[in-house]
């Protein structure tokens, strides 16, 4: 048994019903595998800075 959309686009007195079709989201990106080396992570972490601190007198100075 046809729907009644079907029957009136047969005869002419509706125009078809597009259906949507699905889009994907968004474009995926590739991500960058970037392979750091330990040196390259000991200096992003920050280990090889000196480091201060307040002393006698209220003055910053190097530990």
């Amino acid at each position: 048994m046809r729907t009644l959309q079907e029957q009136l686009t047969e005869k002419g007195l509706v125009q078809p019903v597009k259906q949507v079709l699905e889009q994907k989201g968004t474009r995926t990106r590739k991500k960058r595998n970037e392979r750091l080396s330990e040196r390259d992570l000991l200096d992003l972490m920050g280990t090889n800075r000196p480091t201060y601190g307040r002393k006698k007198g209220g003055a910053y100075r190097q530990r």
